[in-house]
């Protein structure tokens, strides 16, 4: 997919996905599918990108992934429709926990990690504070370019589609 090689080469040079390619993106997917498929494809396109935009919201929201992310699953959506959107995005995140395993285990950070992992969802979990969901936000954690696991993500997606 083109689209997504041209975001991801963007997103290394200049740590950013420009609106510009992603409203692109989103116009083209509603574009081909109304010109294809009518007012019904126009629909599905426009579901599409409303959920790829509004999961990926959440993740924004929280601190996870950038405004751009949110824009970009959204133009996936718009053009692939919501199960290809929502599987990506199950596949990126996947991606996204081994790179951070494997940077883990690199910077011998893995047993400070862990210990604050299960700290975090003990408070969460077992004494219902949710206010620790603020902490992790806070939290200087390590980073990397979502894109790393988007592309793998799309091109698990796409190679499963075809089976």
């Amino acid at each position: 997919m083109c689209f997504i090689g041209l975001a991801f080469v963007y997103d290394m040079r200049f740590a950013r996905l420009p609106n510009k390619l992603t409203m692109f993106g989103v116009l083209a997917g509603l574009l081909f599918h109304a010109v294809n498929e009518g007012w019904s494809g126009l629909v599905v396109a426009i579901i599409g990108a409303l959920t790829g935009f509004l999961v990926v919201l959440i993740l924004y929201l929280l601190g996870g992934l950038g405004a751009g992310d949110v824009k970009l699953f959204a133009a996936i959506g718009a053009m692939m429709g919501v199960l290809f959107v929502l599987q990506t995005l199950m596949y990126a995140i996947l991606c996204a926990g081994f790179i951070g395993l494997i940077i883990l285990l690199w910077k011998s950070q893995m047993k400070v990690t862990s210990h604050k992992l299960v700290r975090w969802l003990f408070t969460i979990v077992v004494q219902h504070n949710l206010e620790t969901l603020v902490e992790i936000k806070d939290q200087k954690n390590i980073k990397f370019p979502f894109m790393y696991a988007v592309v793998p993500g799309v091109a698990i997606t796409w190679y499963y589609s075809l089976l």
